[in-house]
């Protein structure tokens, strides 16, 4: 099925809530590290991991080391070089590398990773807040120097969700307000970053976020550029025109109770969440 109008909004605030986190947040930070051997293959390559899961892709952030090639030993192997035993992709968001075969010497590189990882969801709030259990990434790349498996949930993070939507008239023709409500639940590993994240996006109210189209979409199957062309927000979204965004109504940021933080806690002791309610306005014509 070819993506609808949903879909859109979902990858497209996604891509802008980053972005946000990676300008405005300078939430980022600069390192080296191993890509080691992990269980899983994809599509018949084997895969090397980073102890981190979301590695910066976007060129639009300044500052920011961005990998398209890692080192097999001393021997830098860019994507699509090194023959039968070459690097295939490098997956940003997963913070892996495919590579055609086995390597016999270490794989490491020079690379971003972000202080918050961003990922779209279907969880519920219980699911991700009280029946889940994080591991804090710095935990993994210190005491345990090896590789996230699939499936490691790490933090600090935040979840994406769509939390419904309606149409409501708007103009004589057919056009209506679609009106759909977004949250973002926020686990964190101090207070520091809660208030900040908070801050941050309550400032976005009223403001207008770029919509993507299929088109537009960066990444392939592999996680790596699409059509090995670099991704960069700005280059994409600077272009587009008021009728190819949609409008932030209103942006609401709020905290769990006691009683419900304690419950939090006991499943994840050392983490900090909160939440941010996005209202998002689009008017359009949805029946053309």
């Amino acid at each position: 099925m070819k993506p609808q109008f949903d879909n859109q909004i979902m990858s497209s605030l996604l891509l802008w809530f980053d972005n946000k986190l990676l300008t405005k947040g300078e939430a980022y930070q600069n390192t080296t590290g191993q890509f080691y051997s992990v269980s899983d293959e994809y599509y018949g390559y084997e895969t090397y991991a980073s102890t981190y899961s979301q590695i910066i892709s976007d060129a639009s952030i300044t500052g920011a080391t961005i990998p398209t090639g890692l080192y097999a030993g001393n021997t830098l192997v860019n994507v699509g070089e090194g023959g039968s035993n070459g690097l295939y992709a490098i997956d940003y968001n997963n913070g892996r590398s495919y590579w055609s075969g086995v390597q016999s010497s270490n794989v490491t590189g020079s690379f971003s990773i972000k202080d918050f990882n961003v990922f779209l969801t279907n969880s519920t709030e219980d699911e991700i807040l009280f029946q889940t259990q994080y591991t804090n990434r710095n935990e993994i790349s210190t005491v345990v120097p090896t590789g996230l498996e699939a499936g490691t949930k790490t933090y600090p993070v935040v979840y994406l969700k769509n939390d419904g939507s309606y149409n409501e008239p708007f103009s004589f023709g057919g056009q209506d307000n679609t009106v759909m409500n977004v949250r973002a639940i926020v686990i964190a590993d101090s207070q520091f970053e809660i208030d900040a994240i908070g801050s941050l996006f309550r400032d976005q109210e009223k403001t207008l976020v770029p919509i993507f189209e299929e088109s537009d979409m960066p990444f392939n199957q592999f996680g790596y550029y699409r059509n090995d062309v670099q991704y960069n927000y700005t280059g994409v979204t600077d272009g587009k025109n008021e009728s190819q965004q949609f409008f932030l109504e209103e942006v609401n940021v709020s905290r769990f109770n006691r009683v419900l933080e304690n419950e939090v806690r006991k499943f994840n002791p050392n983490v900090y969440s909160t939440i941010i309610d996005f209202e998002i306005n689009k008017v359009r014509f949805p029946r053309q």
